[in-house]
C-alpha cells in the first residue's frame, strides 16, 4: 500500500502542446494512462458504492458510468437522489448534465 501511495504523493500534471509544456499543476485523481489506475478506481468505487447499491440487474457500475433501472419514474428519481447524495458525501460528483433517461414498456403495456 505504501508503494502505491508513494506513486501519487506530490504528483503534478503538465499540459504538453506544440508551444511547449505548461507550468506544472496539482491534479486530484489517478494517473491518466497508468495500468494501475483502473484497478485502483474499481477498488475505491467498490468501497464507496457498497452502501448505495441494491444490486443487479437494477444497478450497474461500468468504468466511470452508472446505470440505474427502476419500475417507475418516481422510484428512478429516488434512486438518482440517493446515489447523488451518497457520492457527494464521499467527495465525488455525479454529472447530472450528462444523465440520460430511457423509458421502456413491456409487451403487456402495449396492448
Amino acid at each position: 500500500m505504501n508503494t502505491v501511495m508513494a506513486m501519487y504523493e506530490g504528483a503534478q500534471t503538465v499540459v504538453r502542446t506544440t508551444e511547449g509544456d505548461s507550468k506544472a499543476f496539482m491534479k486530484v485523481g489517478l494517473h491518466q494512462g497508468s495500468v494501475l489506475s483502473p484497478l485502483l478506481f474499481v477498488i475505491v468505487m467498490e468501497m464507496i458504492s457498497r452502501e448505495l447499491r441494491a444490486g443487479l440487474p437494477l444497478e450497474l457500475l461500468y468504468a466511470d458510468d452508472l446505470i440505474l433501472m427502476a419500475e417507475s419514474e418516481e422510484s428512478l428519481r429516488v434512486k438518482i437522489v440517493k446515489w447523488k447524495s451518497g457520492l457527494d458525501a464521499k467527495g465525488l460528483k455525479m454529472n447530472t448534465g450528462k444523465t440520460k433517461v430511457m423509458f421502456s414498456c413491456s409487451m403487456k403495456d402495449r396492448v
